[in-house]
């Protein structure tokens, strides 16, 4: 193999695992209950388990599902998959929506509504801030090796 064909190759496996470091990709699923609806041109509302749904009367469409992973790993990034979804499937909200995040995964799932009449639109969504990037894992302790001690028959043993 020559230099440059090895220097060649090098670059390629380098430039290839930078790329796979800052990977993420979000998957969506749908359980679907009736049609899909035409779409209202409104953005989805967000209503998590422990909020109040909301007041105006609404039909179930399907249930939507969002999963993070790697640097799509955010409450965030699953909840924007989450109403994106819903919002191609004519759904005006997702209610009873839980989010859960662990360190390379996130995983948001809810029920997608459709509104039966016009009203208000709901409460803007308040999310809080991004967190940048996941945190580094904690340096892990060496495992404990074990003390070679002498027989209790052999004391001396060339010692």
């Amino acid at each position: 193999m020559s230099p440059l064909a090895r220097r060649t190759g090098v670059a390629l496996v380098a430039f290839s695992a930078l790329g796979v470091l800052g990977c993420g990709h979000r998957e969506t699923h749908v359980a679907m209950l009736r049609a899909p609806q035409p779409s209202t041109g409104h953005a989805v509302e967000l209503y998590l388990v422990d909020q109040a749904t909301p007041a105006r009367p609404y039909f179930d469409i399907a249930i939507v599902q969002a999963i993070g992973f790697g640097t799509d790993a955010t409450p965030e990034a699953v909840a924007r998959a989450l109403t994106d979804k819903a919002a191609t499937l004519g759904c005006d909200a997702v209610v009873r929506a839980s989010i859960d995040v662990g360190y390379s995964r996130a995983h948001a799932a809810g029920v997608c509504v459709k509104y039966l009449g016009d009203g208000p639109p709901g409460p803007p969504a308040v999310l809080p801030p991004a967190r940048g990037t996941n945190p580094t894992p904690p340096a892990s302790r060496p495992a404990p090796s074990p003390r070679i001690e002498p027989l209790p028959s052999a004391p001396n043993q060339g010692r």
